[in-house]
C-alpha cells in the first residue's frame, strides 16, 4: 500500500490503521491470477453498467473509501434490488488528505463497463474480483458499435481457454491461452488500433455460455 499525505498528526494515524487492517479486507499488495471460469464460479454479482457517481468518505475507522455508484443496465449473474448498486474501493481522497492502494483502478464517472463483483455482503479492500481482471470497460467504436476492453483498454478479441488475466503477454498482438483444463481466458490485441474487441453482445454470450455449461 502507499499513502500521501499533506498533514502529520492525521496522515499518522492513517497510516497506523491501514497497518493494522483485518486479514478479511484481503491482501493488497499481491493479487492472485485467476481464470474467467473462476470468476464466473465465485462471484457473487455480475452486471453490465454505467458509472454514474463517485464519492470518497472517511469511515468511523479513519480510514478512506470510494464509493463507486453504477446505474445496471444488465444483470448478467445474480440479483439484486436496485437498478443502482453502490461499489466500495479501499482509498481516495477527502479535503487534503489521498490514501491510495498500489494497483488500485477505480471506475471513473461515465465509464461503462461489465464487472464482477466478488461479494454484495463482505467489505473488500477491491469489490471486483480479481482486482482489475473482473473490470471490463465498453467502448463505442467509429461504427458506433460498442465493444469490450480489458481495464487496460486492450481490446478483448477472443474467449479462448484457461489462462489467468494477469498473464496475457502485452508483447504479442494477440494472445492465445492454451490449457489442459479447458477454462476460457481471453486473448486481448496489444494494439487498440489493430484490432476489435468482441461486441458487448458478443462478451454476454460467451460468459452465459460458460455458466450454462458449469449447471
Amino acid at each position: 500500500m502507499k499513502r500521501i499525505n499533506h498533514g502529520t498528526l492525521t496522515g499518522f494515524a492513517i497510516l497506523v490503521s491501514l497497518l493494522l487492517l483485518p486479514i478479511s479486507y484481503g491482501n493488497a499488495a499481491s493479487v492472485r491470477e485467476v481464470s474467467m471460469d473462476e470468476m464466473l464460479q465465485q462471484c457473487q454479482f455480475v452486471f453490465e453498467g454505467k458509472v454514474v457517481a463517485l464519492n470518497a468518505k472517511k469511515n468511523s475507522r479513519n480510514r478512506i473509501h470510494t464509493y463507486v455508484t453504477f446505474k445496471i443496465q444488465e444483470v448478467i449473474k445474480g440479483e439484486y434490488p436496485s437498478n443502482t448498486i453502490t461499489l466500495s474501493f479501499l482509498g481516495g481522497t477527502v479535503g487534503d488528505v489521498t490514501m491510495a492502494v498500489s494497483d488500485m483502478k477505480f471506475p471513473q464517472v461515465g465509464e461503462h463497463g461489465i464487472y464482477f463483483v466478488e461479494s454484495l455482503e463482505r467489505s473488500q479492500v477491491h469489490p471486483l474480483y480479481g482486482w482489475s481482471q473482473g473490470h471490463y470497460i465498453v467502448e463505442r467504436d467509429a461504427t458506433g458499435t460498442d465493444r469490450v476492453m480489458n481495464s487496460s483498454k486492450q481490446p478483448v478479441v477472443e474467449v479462448v481457454s484457461d489462462t489467468p488475466v494477469n498473464q496475457l503477454n502485452p508483447n504479442q498482438k494477440s494472445v492465445p491461452a492454451p490449457s489442459k483444463r479447458g477454462a476460457p481466458g481471453l486473448a486481448v490485441a496489444q494494439e487498440k488500433k489493430d484490432a476489435r474487441g468482441l461486441t458487448v453482445d458478443e462478451f454476454k454470450k460467451v460468459l452465459h455460455e460458460r455458466m450454462g455449461e458449469m449447471q
